[in-house]
């Protein structure tokens, strides 16, 4: 039987910036919206709030598997 995996340093920095990932993105969403929507300011929020997106994921099966933050 495998032993519960703990949730360490790296994964809490990990799911940290895979947070702020996604809010960045929000933000450079937003501020493209407002002042004009360009074409690879609104590809670079989009793939910052999908990568992120994306990691957080990770962290949510890791929670549902029965995990402890």
């Amino acid at each position: 039987m495998r032993e519960a995996v703990r949730f360490t340093r790296i994964d809490a920095y990990r799911t940290v910036t895979s947070a702020l990932m996604v809010a960045l993105g929000l933000v450079i969403l937003a501020r493209t919206l407002v002042f004009g929507a360009h074409l690879t300011a609104l590809l670079v929020g989009l793939a910052f709030v999908g990568l992120g997106g994306h990691r957080l994921s990770f962290v949510l099966a890791y929670v549902r598997r029965g995990g402890a933050l």
